[in-house]
């Protein structure tokens, strides 16, 4: 698993993985967008990095939740950085973030713990770094689909919590 020092470093540039630029992230950012219907109340993405997704997010209240401060200090608005996300939101996001190299069990149970009843998961990661979801989130799948990205396949995958 990374270390905070090795995030940190990643971040010393700004768009280290040069989402803003690569094509294959431009139709992933619009495929995320397009999965999600109507606008939220309260939206929180788990590991929101700089915010290029979070901040384009179909929500009244954006909430970016980032344990890097290089790319917390960029996170533009609308989106508010959170440290420690509180109560209940009705769209929370977790993309790129479910991989051996994080800690995606802790993510895990931060997306069940904020997860409002009623509301939405979206989940979107390179298929073959993919790790389960630790605990129980009871929900329906409504969406998936996947697509190339880059030289992997993505998974895309809405979920409904019941």
């Amino acid at each position: 698993m990374q270390s905070k020092p090795e995030i940190e470093d990643w971040y010393q540039t700004p768009d280290p993985w040069g989402y803003e630029t690569n094509p294959d992230d431009m139709l992933r950012k619009q495929k995320i967008l397009n999965a999600l219907p109507g606008t939220y109340k309260r939206a929180l993405d788990i590991g929101c990095g700089e915010g290029w997704i979070t901040k384009d997010l179909p929500a009244k209240v954006i909430h970016g939740l980032e344990w890097s401060d290089n790319a917390r200090a960029r996170i533009p608005k609308p989106v508010v950085a959170v440290t420690e996300p509180s109560g209940k939101y009705d769209l929370v996001v977790l993309t790129g973030v479910l991989y051996p190299q994080y800690d995606f069990q802790t993510i895990g149970r931060l997306a069940e713990k904020h997860l409002a009843k009623g509301g939405t998961l979206l989940m979107c990661h390179i298929e073959d770094w993919l790790q389960l979801l630790p605990g129980k989130i009871d929900a329906v799948l409504e969406h998936q689909e996947r697509f190339p990205y880059r030289q992997y396949t993505e998974l895309l995958e809405r979920y409904k919590c019941v």
